[in-house]
C-alpha cells in the first residue's frame, strides 16, 4: 500500500523531534484533522517530540513533558501503517494537550472519551483515504485494552463525531465571504 509518509527506522532511545521519525506528515491530507483552526496540524508535529523507551506496549502521551511515548518494540516491529496511523492519532492528542484538555479523564470510559475518539477518528480517516476496507479499519483499532463491543461503540462514535466535524465545516463556509 502507498500513499502514507513511512516512518524513519533505526533512531535510538531517548527523545526526538516528531519529524525525525515520521518527515513527511507535514504533506500528508490527516494533518488536517491532528490539527484545529486555532493550532494547525503543522505548528503541532513541528513541536511534538518523541520519546523512544524500552517498556513494554505501543505508545501513548506523557501530558507532563508533553510528548508521545514510543515503545522501541512497536517502533521498530510495528507496521509502517500502524506506526503511521499511531504517531497521527498520538500527535492528535498532543495538540489537546496543548489546548489543555486532560487526555487521561478515567472518568469517562476509554472508547467513549472524546479524546480518543478524535484521536482515533484521524488514524480511521486515513484509513478510509488509503482505501482499507471495514475489517481492515477494525483491525486497526482493536487493542488489549478494549472488547469487541467497545471497538464498535468507538466505531460509531467516529462516524458521529466525523459527522458532526464535517457539518461544522460546511457552516462556517456558510459564513465567509463569497469568493473565499
Amino acid at each position: 500500500m502507498n500513499g502514507f509518509p513511512l516512518p524513519i527506522r533505526g533512531l535510538g532511545e531517548g527523545l526526538h523531534p516528531f519529524l525525525s521519525i515520521l518527515p513527511g506528515a507535514l504533506d500528508s491530507p490527516a494533518l488536517e484533522l491532528v490539527g484545529t483552526d486555532r493550532i494547525p496540524g503543522a505548528t503541532v508535529l513541528e513541536r511534538a517530540r518523541v520519546s523512544l523507551v524500552a517498556e513494554d506496549g505501543y505508545c501513548w502521551i506523557d501530558d507532563r513533558v508533553p510528548c508521545i511515548v514510543l515503545t522501541l518494540d512497536h517502533y521498530t516491529s510495528g507496521s509502517d501503517l500502524d506506526l503511521y496511523l499511531d504517531l497521527l492519532h498520538e500527535a492528535t492528542h498532543i495538540r489537546q494537550v496543548m489546548e489543555g484538555r486532560d487526555v487521561w479523564d478515567e472518568a469517562v470510559p476509554y472508547h467513549r472519551r472524546l479524546t480518543e475518539i478524535e484521536g482515533y477518528a484521524v488514524a480511521v480517516s486515513e484509513c478510509r483515504r488509503l482505501g482499507l476496507d471495514a475489517r481492515g479499519i477494525r483491525a486497526h483499532c482493536e487493542n488489549p485494552w478494549m472488547t469487541a463491543t467497545q471497538v464498535t461503540e468507538l466505531l460509531a462514535g467516529i462516524d458521529t463525531f466525523m459527522s458532526e466535524r464535517v457539518r461544522t465545516r460546511e457552516r462556517k463556509r456558510e459564513h465567509l465571504p463569497r469568493g473565499k
